[in-house]
């Protein structure tokens, strides 16, 4: 690594520009069909919408949420739903329930609902290109005359048309998972481009003054949510760690083939590397990153599930941070019950986005993470 130090800077700057090039290619793209691969991903948190932004550019993806309310991991830990003044029917409408994250949206939103007497119908699209399907749900749910709709959008664009229809038809919208660009919604999530920052001070922390140089693996090029974590934690590199080197940042579907693929050819060009980091483990699935990296160079990431607790105990993954789903999907009908009730509520509740290592599996906050087991 010392025979790196003197040609570091240089390459670091010129990986940023690299990142950032990526980017702003990817402005103004649509969104691909999505793959087996795509509708089975996680996040992202976490977070998970593609579409290009139409308003800003680079500079909107690097906003972050007005949040009006900021609760801590404790306290969703301890969230309860208000009680329904009424047995309302709130729609759910999913991105899809094929992968471990909307399924936990999905338990969240109907365990919470339960609780409190409440109806809670969940209608799953086709993966990030459905947001016509979206529409055509929305149509469906205001004729069989739903109290409220929760949405995870599918196009941050594309999925504005389905908020209009509902909100004409004076029904309350909230959004979850990630943004649509609709000003009358109530907010329920993470703010990507922070998490991005998040994962760069994780990585400052671990290599110390010493610093090193790695691979990022980018995740899709037109996805919001991947553009704002790459976006945070190039900027937050460039801005705060110079020692730390960023050799590669490929992008790729939500397939964990594409991102194996990306990282072995990014290792190829450059083989000594002292870290790891993707926006989301399920593209680089730690128990395929290579012997010579697995292991014994930090990876960090997002998401904490199943796959990803084995990852952390085996040490195949350093860190991984949350990404709420299941508590998305209880305060998202929590938030829509309080707007029913006539009872206000902020438009921008911000979820927080808690470390884990091996030291915390099994912890309360963690635990929260997760879908009980039967």
């Amino acid at each position: 690594m010392n025979e790196r130090k003197g040609i570091m800077r240089i390459r670091q700057l010129h990986a940023i520009v690299l990142v950032l090039v990526v980017a702003l290619t990817a402005c103004g793209t649509d969104a691909a069909p999505t793959t087996t691969a795509e509708q089975n991903a996680t996040t992202v948190d976490g977070p998970t919408t593609t579409g290009a932004e139409t308003d800003g550019g680079e500079a909107a993806l690097r906003e972050t949420l007005a949040c009006e309310l900021s609760p801590t991991a404790e306290e969703l830990v301890d969230y309860q739903l208000p009680d329904a003044n009424e047995p309302y029917d709130i729609t759910l409408l999913q991105v899809s329930l094929a992968g471990y994250y909307y399924q936990a949206i999905d338990f969240g939103a109907h365990s919470g609902g339960e609780e409190v007497g409440v109806e809670v119908t969940t209608l799953a699209a086709e993966g990030y290109a459905s947001p016509d399907l979206q529409l055509s749900q929305v149509e469906d749910a205001v004729q069989r005359g739903t109290d409220a709709i929760v949405i995870a959008p599918s196009d941050i664009q594309g999925s504005v048309p389905a908020v209009e229809l509902a909100i004409e038809a004076e029904i309350p919208v909230v959004n979850i998972s990630t943004e649509v660009a609709h000003p009358d919604v109530y907010m329920v999530m993470q703010d990507d481009y922070l998490l991005g920052q998040m994962m760069a001070d994780r990585l400052g922390e671990i290599l110390g003054d010493e610093g090193g140089a790695g691979v990022l693996i980018a995740g899709p090029a037109n996805a919001t949510w991947s553009r704002k974590r790459t976006l945070g934690f190039s900027d937050q590199i460039a801005e705060s760690y110079p020692n730390i080197e960023v050799v590669a940042a490929p992008t790729q579907l939500v397939d964990p083939a594409e991102g194996l693929a990306s990282f072995e050819d990014a290792v190829q060009a450059n083989p000594e590397i002292d870290w790891i980091a993707s926006v989301h483990y399920f593209i680089l699935q730690p128990a395929a990153v290579p012997e010579d990296y697995r292991g014994t160079v930090p990876y960090v990431s997002f998401g904490y599930e199943p796959d990803s607790i084995t990852a952390l105990e085996s040490g195949a993954l350093d860190s991984v941070f949350a990404i709420e789903p299941v508590s998305m999907g209880r305060v998202g009908i929590g938030t829509a019950i309080s707007v029913l009730n006539g009872d206000e509520q902020p438009r921008v509740n911000c979820l927080p986005a808690p470390m884990f290592t091996v030291d915390e599996i099994g912890s309360p906050v963690a635990t929260n993470e997760l879908i009980p087991e039967e």
